[in-house]
């Protein structure tokens, strides 16, 4: 089964679908962004909708003060780390919270800061791969290459990866069909106007849901 996980959730009504959708993750960003929730805002969702999807918080160069603030409302269930966190931090976050570190890595032309992933390997559960952009660190709905794929797996061994960038529901099947990736990440891919459309959010896990089945 492929593991699916919508983030940038903002309200209670769109984490109860993901819940009956059977979604595997739901996101919250915490950094900078038109998809920020607080800590205390993110805490009281999770409270309204027992049972959901686990919980992941999206962080970029978070200082531990801002971590604290956030695990002492949201009990979040996965720290990704989507800065220029170093293995040494995430080795940090992960004893300090106890919870999964997952360790977000951008795709571009230029492989050589994927030299040094093995460094990450024992601190982190799983990467995520997206677009490098050098506005933003994610969220910029734009593809990478995916014919990238095969190498990515090479580079990250055991440790399991989610692609993100540019995915929706159009190009899943695309996606599933020639790369079988392990995990998925969408955000703006299902949204309408910058706002999350629960049309497309279950028209993206059908699909999803679909191939499996296969």
């Amino acid at each position: 089964m492929t593991t699916v996980k919508i983030c940038g959730i903002k309200d209670v009504a769109t984490l109860q679908l993901l819940k009956r959708c059977g979604v595997d993750y739901v996101g919250f960003v915490f950094a900078p962004s038109k998809r920020q929730v607080s800590g205390t805002e993110a805490g009281a969702m999770l409270r309204a909708v027992p049972e959901r999807p686990r919980a992941v918080g999206v962080f970029v160069n978070p200082s531990l003060e801002e971590l604290d603030e956030v695990m002492a409302h949201a009990p979040l269930d996965v720290i990704q780390l989507h800065g220029q966190e170093t293995p040494g931090i995430c080795a940090l976050v992960r004893e300090r919270y106890g919870v999964e570190v997952w360790k977000a890595l951008t795709v571009g032309g230029d492989f050589a800061q994927l030299t040094n992933i093995a460094d990450y390997f024992p601190h982190v559960s799983a990467f995520l791969f997206d677009t490098h952009d050098p506005k933003q660190a994610g969220g910029t709905g734009k593809r990478f290459a995916w014919s990238e794929i095969p190498k990515l797996r090479e580079y990250t061994g055991d440790v399991p990866f989610f692609v993100a960038g540019g995915v929706n529901e159009e190009n899943i099947s695309e996606l599933l069909t020639n790369y079988q990736p392990y995990a998925v990440d969408i955000s703006s891919g299902v949204e309408t106007d910058g706002v999350k459309d629960h049309a497309k959010i279950k028209h993206f896990v059908e699909r999803v849901r679909v191939f499996d089945t296969q």
